[in-house]
């Protein structure tokens, strides 16, 4: 949430002027504590004009050390881009109060957030109705499996997620998904009468920051942080590092006007929080995986329908409790 402010001040958007906060905890992998959390938001405004879906986790138990010094001397910047050295735990769940269980990092880092935003429909549609993803640069295809959509079986369950992330995003708007998607954005007859316009998906990413999402020592931490700023001096274009530099992309589509966001076609991209040399932020379109065409157009297809099958029964499930 800081990270986020500190974006916002630096916007100029005028940002103090238009933004109200409040702080509420949600446990994201418990689909009680997301309803709870909806129902308290819907009671207590009275709409949003943008929702930012920027909480996340991985599976991470390590990092392939030798892996990584070979990566670091073939190509500093790629090893530090797109790492291929951290190990992840297979087949972790997040089990709930009823129903079963859901893949943990599929639930923190996409169901948990779809849910939500499903629930503050009637709020959305009251306000400007933005809803905002933030995603990665390790949203790779090759790590995703429309079969395994919760990723329970992914050797990567974050870039899985974060693939799945993209898809949903970006083919929101596209005929291929649209009984699900509208089904979706549907907030209930009595909220859709009194009118409101269906929200819209943004899709973003926050570059390369040092967090402590894989759990490091504190020197290993400062070497991390180290190495993300030799890439940057080197010329990568995407080590935002700062959390708040990260925040630049989400802040902005959730800040620039409807005007702005319909000539640059903002729906249709993937807007990067980005860095030159002096750690100046950057807004930068990213190039997505096999993005457009008929096979693209079927895998959010596929993603809109499980993901609709998968509120809907979890719906059923936790109205029994």
């Amino acid at each position: 949430m800081i990270n986020h402010l500190t974006a916002l001040d630096r916007s100029g958007h005028s940002a103090t002027l238009r933004v109200r906060f409040s702080t509420v905890q949600v446990d994201l992998t418990s689909l009680p504590s997301v309803v709870a959390l909806s129902k308290h938001l819907v009671h207590t405004f009275p709409r949003l004009d943008a929702v930012i879906f920027n909480a996340g986790m991985g599976a991470f138990t390590g990092i392939d050390w030798i892996g990584c010094f070979i990566s670091l001397a073939k190509n500093w910047i790629e090893a530090v881009t797109h790492p291929v050295f951290k190990i992840q735990a297979l087949g972790r769940v997040a089990s709930q109060p009823v129903g079963g269980d859901v893949g943990e990092v599929f639930c923190a880092n996409v169901f948990g957030h779809y849910y939500l935003g499903h629930e503050l429909m009637p709020l959305l549609r009251k306000g400007r109705g933005r809803i905002i993803w933030v995603s990665s640069l390790e949203a790779y295809a090759r790590v995703f499996d429309k079969n395994d959509i919760e990723g329970r079986k992914a050797t990567h369950s974050y870039e899985s997620s974060k693939r799945l992330t993209d898809i949903i995003a970006l083919t929101s708007s596209l005929p291929s998904a649209k009984p699900w998607a509208d089904s979706y954005f549907r907030s209930g007859e009595k909220e859709e009468k009194k009118g409101g316009g269906k929200p819209k998906m943004y899709l973003s990413h926050p570059g390369i920051c040092a967090t402590a999402m894989v759990d490091l020592h504190v020197v290993l931490f400062y070497c991390m942080t180290m190495a993300f700023y030799i890439a940057r001096w080197s010329g990568s274009p995407w080590h935002t590092i700062s959390t708040e530099t990260g925040a630049n992309a989400p802040v902005h589509l959730a800040l620039a006007r409807d005007e702005e966001l319909a000539d640059s076609q903002a729906e249709k991209k993937k807007w990067g929080s980005g860095s030159d040399r002096m750690g100046k932020g950057v807004l930068r379109v990213t190039d997505v995986e096999d993005e457009g065409g008929e096979a693209w157009e079927e895998l959010g297809r596929d993603a809109w329908r499980q993901m609709e099958e998968l509120r809907i029964m979890w719906k059923a499930k936790l109205e029994q409790l």
